[in-house]
């Protein structure tokens, strides 16, 4: 099955909005950021894990974003639970988002590189750019 190329774009789009709108949750609801504090922890520790999907959009297989995205929110879902659902533990600051930034990265590389094996595997591809 082939599927229409801008909607494509429009769910790997879609995907990275999801993943921008988690990361504006967590701020909101757990550290109360300021506007100015959700970008700069946007830029800092949700860029570059997010690169992956922001190429996959300009690639053959805009899909490919989706799979970036799908590997990569399970980590701010678990720096969610580290800061603000699980009793404080002590220790110092938490540093939870370290571990987003540098174990996130590689599962949304992952995410991107086996999405196109799997859409192939289920028959399915993107209509080619015009």
């Amino acid at each position: 099955m082939e599927i229409p190329r801008r909607q494509a774009l429009i769910a790997g789009a879609a995907a990275i909005a999801c993943i921008i709108a988690l990361q504006a949750f967590n701020s909101v609801a757990c550290y109360e950021h300021t506007l100015l504090t959700f970008l700069l922890v946007l830029g800092v520790f949700v860029l570059a894990p997010l690169l992956p999907a922001i190429v996959s959009l300009f690639t053959a297989n805009p899909l490919r974003a989706v799979g970036a995205c799908l590997l990569f929110a399970p980590w701010l879902v678990f720096a969610y639970y580290v800061d603000c659902v699980r009793p404080y533990q002590g220790g110092g600051a938490s540093m939870i988002y370290v571990a987003v930034l540098l174990w996130g990265t590689p599962c949304a590389i992952v995410g991107a590189l086996l999405t196109g094996p799997v859409m192939r595997l289920f028959g399915l591809s993107v209509a080619p750019r015009r």
